[in-house]
């Protein structure tokens, strides 16, 4: 297994890589907020990093993946979801450790924790579902550019932020 956690000294070259996403819940205010996020490293084929203090209503409530400036579209990142699977330490409310997207725009993946399971603090971990690295399914992805991806936590707020968007949004 293969984990890539940044301090935040990091966070300025890594966060500039994405930051061009105009959105609510952008990845640079996701990493700015939390300070969790770990990168998908291209050569690795799993990525485990900490999320703490998830329960709390004012801390962070789920995570977040965000691709790189122009590849950050709804369509990649649905043919990204189709090939890695994202998991938490403790159970869902249906009984999996699996979590599921509650948000894919074309802003990124959203993940939100389950309260009723949630406690002081949860590992999530992103594994490609077939063993190939992260590096070999963003290759084989419909890109012009070259693809590259962070994870972080994300907070309540911005997580609301996000769900309001998506029901005020005309159908």
């Amino acid at each position: 297994m293969t984990t890539h956690i940044f301090s935040r000294r990091s966070l300025l070259s890594l966060a500039s890589a994405v930051l061009t996403l105009p959105v609510l819940a952008s990845p640079g205010d996701w990493i700015n907020t939390s300070g969790d996020f770990a990168t998908l490293n291209p050569n690795a084929s799993e990525v485990r990093f900490a999320v703490h203090y998830p329960q709390l209503r004012d801390g962070n409530c789920g995570i977040g993946i965000a691709l790189n400036g122009f590849n950050s579209r709804e369509h990649y990142y649905r043919e990204l979801l189709e090939h890695i699977d994202v998991r938490s330490i403790y159970l869902t409310d249906s009984g999996l450790y699996e979590l599921s997207p509650s948000s894919v725009t074309d802003k990124g993946i959203l993940y939100s924790f389950d309260y009723t399971a949630q406690y002081y603090m949860t590992y999530v971990t992103i594994n490609t579902k077939d063993g190939r690295t992260f590096g070999e399914v963003f290759d084989g992805m419909s890109s012009w550019n070259s693809i590259y991806a962070l994870t972080s936590a994300v907070t309540c707020q911005q997580l609301e932020e996000v769900n309001l968007a998506a029901h005020s949004a005309p159908l």
